[in-house]
């Protein structure tokens, strides 16, 4: 387990022992480094020169800001300013350890926690533990530690063996192609406990979307109704902008669809028989309710569905190729991004989509006349 560097900024040093005495006991195998400053500028300073892995802010500098009870609603206290200077330079978790915890509610997340003063020591353990969960701490450390590794282990050695031209332009490009396959192998699911026998839903979306603009396989959502679509112009028509309007397929939640409102009726019903009165042929429309809503999750239930696997930021839902609509790219205002598929279900999405519009139906022949002239030829 490793030892996390923490900094904590507070003028008051009495605050930094008790935060060193609590975080010392009663943390499982988590270890903690403290660098004490009772100076707020000089904090910035360490904070902009050094590696932490947290910091602990108090919100009041005594001496250089007004009472913080003073006009309550104005942000003019140096924990804030600290903040606000720290996140142009860096990316740290911060937990705000003051005895004016209303100053800063509104900064609240899940990188940034604050904890009054005087609250039981659990309170600053649980602050600790919740930021360790998001498992970004031990990201940023194993990112540094795969790039520092190639860089020095592997990259060094075989570029002073490279006796082509002129190269430096390269370097960078190397590390960071080196640095995505790292972070697209399984060791890093492993690092932040995820399976790895299988993908995580997140894995399929970007979230939040790229900016600007509409792309691919974003999922948007349409302000005037809060209904959903996915964008399925292909990306050469946005690249050469040769779309004028932008084609888009009804995205519904799963539990909206006719298939799984079914499933709901029938097990109502089901539950409105009479205990004594149910046979085994009571459930059977429930059962077969449910089948076509685990066919049409498992992608097998009609060519003009696709389900998508919900995370936190979307439900369960279900892309219906047949419910199209046309949007014209002057009116992307009314619309607000979600998501957007990642490669490489972006494609996959666009193809499935463009096999299914330019399918061409053909007249069934007699199967049945056809199977009996092959199976006649065997006699039992």
């Amino acid at each position: 387990m490793p030892k996390w560097k923490v900094l904590s900024v507070d003028d008051n040093s009495e605050m930094h022992e008790d935060l060193s005495r609590i975080l010392s006991t009663r943390m499982d195998d988590d270890e903690f480094e403290f660098i004490f400053e009772t100076s707020f500028s000089a904090g910035l300073k360490l904070i902009q020169e050094s590696k932490f892995d947290f910091v602990f802010l108090d919100v009041h500098e005594d001496l250089s800001d007004p009472d913080p009870m003073d006009n309550l609603e104005e942000e003019d206290q140096r924990g804030e300013q600290l903040l606000v200077a720290l996140k142009e330079t860096i990316f740290v978790p911060v937990i705000f350890y003051t005895g004016y915890p209303s100053k800063v509610e509104h900064l609240k997340s899940h990188v940034v926690k604050v904890v009054e003063k005087g609250s039981p020591p659990q309170d600053i353990r649980d602050a600790v533990k919740s930021i360790l969960e998001t498992r970004l701490p031990h990201l940023t450390r194993y990112i540094e530690d795969k790039s520092r590794a190639y860089i020095w282990e592997n990259l060094e050695k075989s570029l002073n063996e490279t006796t082509t031209g002129k190269i430096e332009s390269d370097i960078a490009l190397l590390v960071a192609r080196n640095l995505a396959k790292n972070l697209s192998q399984n060791s890093i699911k492993e690092l932040l406990g995820c399976d790895t026998s299988r993908i995580n839903p997140l894995e399929m979306y970007l979230f939040p979307p790229e900016k600007g603009g509409c792309n691919p396989a974003d999922i948007i959502c349409r302000k005037d109704d809060n209904t959903l679509w996915m964008v399925l112009t292909p990306a050469c028509d946005f690249v050469q902008e040769n779309a004028e309007n932008v084609l888009l397929a009804r995205v519904t939640p799963l539990t909206e669809h006719e298939l799984y409102i079914n499933w709901e009726n029938e097990l109502k019903m089901y539950h409105e028989i009479p205990e004594a009165q149910r046979g085994k042929s009571s459930k059977v429309p429930v059962n077969q309710a449910r089948s076509k809503v685990k066919d049409i999750v498992n992608n097998k239930h009609k060519a003009r569905y696709r389900f998508l696997a919900g995370t936190f930021f979307i439900d369960d839902c279900i892309v219906d190729f047949q419910n199209l609509l046309h949007m014209p790219m002057v009116e992307e205002d009314g619309y607000r991004p979600i998501c957007s598929l990642d490669n490489p279900y972006r494609e996959e999405f666009l193809q499935i989509f463009s096999n299914y519009y330019g399918r061409i139906g053909t007249p069934d022949y007699a199967k049945d006349e056809v199977w009996n002239k092959i199976d006649e030829k065997f006699i039992f």
